[in-house]
């Protein structure tokens, strides 16, 4: 997200060299999980419970995002609720330490594909969990285990899965999948979005800004309908995944969320969160240079008992970070390796808000959880894991996955939102932003605390051989 403020003196020299800057364009992610389109692996029961036009945005025929209207999201939510089965026996019941075996997950899921069969939900929600905190390793059972708390689910704001005691999302199946399938990229790429404008777009704003007639007493907001109409819709990019994936919607819908609250255009659900408008409103402080946020990993070193054995993962999950930048004459952006104080301000706030946020507005906390999927794929990878286990799950780690996850509609483009605000140095104009998992650099740091190995226990005898879970 990024956020400029313009001088009042000599406003109208510049608006020729503002080109993307000036464009005053939210760019937004994408809340709504579109229709899924059938597959070989439709069976696996994902599109049941994401493929509906909830959180507020959906997707039109042409690829691009806009708002969902309330009838279309009280409607799905309604066919979500009916359709949820939920938590049988022991899973009715939270816990503080559920167990999700990742092979008998593997097997379970193969049996599935072969079968023609759906998953039940204690599958597709992992038995519940809400948080994965260890990673155990058991040689002598072939197996690799993740264990966090859970609880029993149900529907949530926006058509999310939660826990029914504490509204956090569960741990998806379909997004621990993307994650094990596209470890490989994200040691290559890193996984991330950004939001750009086309290049037809720029030149037509320049063009616009050049004709306007702007001086220190014209209101910028009266060209908001032109200036919107010049830019036009802007490009979502993504590295690392696929764009028709759940976990590209996760990233996707927690950037625009974020978007929305710095720029005004929507009340936060969580009291103490102003946003950056509001912030630079009437300050005497407020860079002329641009400031940009972006949310990204916050673990703390990954903690393993000496026999690598057993793998502690601790931290809020989430931080977000903020950097000026210089714009070039040409539109594009140089980073300055300066903070703005209003800015840190702002990304230091909402970075205290993320917990709060992950219920009140849960795509925050399934942001949190894709985090933590990430780091899981990265450590069984980076760690050899597989080999540690003598566990082979080929089937679902990288290229060799024998899993194609359910797809859904692409979001090509978003329509641009408008956000004016006067201060005391001039008018904030423009908003942009993103999200970076950076898993393999999180893994690259660990140390040894024997402490950890206490809790291999609870997994040593496992009660049901064809059960993920226990």
């Amino acid at each position: 997200m990024r956020f400029r403020v313009l001088s009042k003196h000599g406003l109208a020299a510049r608006c020729a060299r503002l080109k993307m800057s000036i464009a005053t364009i939210v760019a937004a992610g994408v809340v709504s999980m579109g229709p899924f389109v059938s597959n070989a692996n439709a069976q696996l029961g994902n599109g049941g419970f994401f493929g509906r036009v909830v959180g507020g945005v959906s997707i039109n025929a042409d690829g691009i995002l806009k708002t969902a209207t309330a009838e279309d999201q009280t409607e799905a939510l309604a066919e979500m609720r009916q359709e949820l089965v939920g938590p049988q026996g022991k899973l009715n019941q939270p816990a503080t330490r559920r167990l999700i075996s990742l092979k008998s997950l593997q097997q379970t899921i193969l049996a599935s594909i072969e079968q023609n069969k759906p998953l039940p939900e204690e599958v597709l929600f992992l038995g519940g969990l809400t948080r994965i905190e260890n990673v155990f390793v058991y040689p002598e059972r072939q197996d690799i285990v993740l264990s966090g708390p859970s609880e029993p689910w149900k529907i949530g704001p926006n058509g999310s899965v939660v826990g029914a005691k504490s509204g956090r999302p569960v741990v998806y199946l379909d997004d621990l999948l993307c994650a094990l399938k596209t470890v490989h990229n994200a040691r290559t790429t890193g996984i991330s979005v950004s939001i750009e404008p086309t290049e037809e777009g720029v030149v037509k704003l320049e063009r616009l800004l050049k004709q306007a007639s702007l001086n220190a007493g014209v209101n910028p907001k009266s060209l908001e309908p032109a200036m919107v109409e010049a830019f036009g819709p802007q490009q979502i990019k993504l590295e690392g995944l696929a764009a028709d994936s759940h976990m590209a919607r996760v990233i996707l819908a927690a950037d625009y969320r974020m978007k929305l609250y710095g720029m005004n255009l929507a009340k936060p659900p969580v009291s103490g969160l102003p946003s950056y408008i509001e912030m630079v409103s009437g300050s005497s402080s407020a860079s002329q240079l641009q400031s940009r946020w972006w949310m990204a990993c916050d673990y703390s070193a990954i903690e393993h008992s000496a026999d690598r054995l057993a793998w502690k993962i601790s931290g809020p999950g989430i931080k977000t970070l903020t950097e000026q930048e210089q714009v070039a004459a040409d539109g594009s952006f140089k980073q300055t390796g300066k903070v703005d104080r209003l800015a840190r301000k702002w990304a230091d706030v909402f970075t205290k808000k993320l917990d709060e946020l992950a219920v009140k507005d849960p795509v925050f906390g399934e942001l949190r959880n894709v985090m933590d999927l990430c780091i899981v794929a990265a450590l069984i990878e980076s760690q050899e894991l597989q080999g540690l286990a003598n566990c082979n799950l080929s089937s679902l780690i990288g290229e060799t996955s024998k899993v194609e996850l359910a797809k859904c509609e692409v979001a090509k483009a978003l329509d641009p939102q408008c956000s004016f605000i006067q201060t005391v140095q001039g008018w904030v104009v423009t908003a942009s932003g993103g999200v970076m998992v950076d898993s393999w650099q999180v893994v690259s740091q660990v140390k040894v605390n024997d402490s950890v190995a206490s809790a291999l226990e609870s997994g040593a005898q496992w009660e049901d051989a064809n059960r993920i879970w226990q």
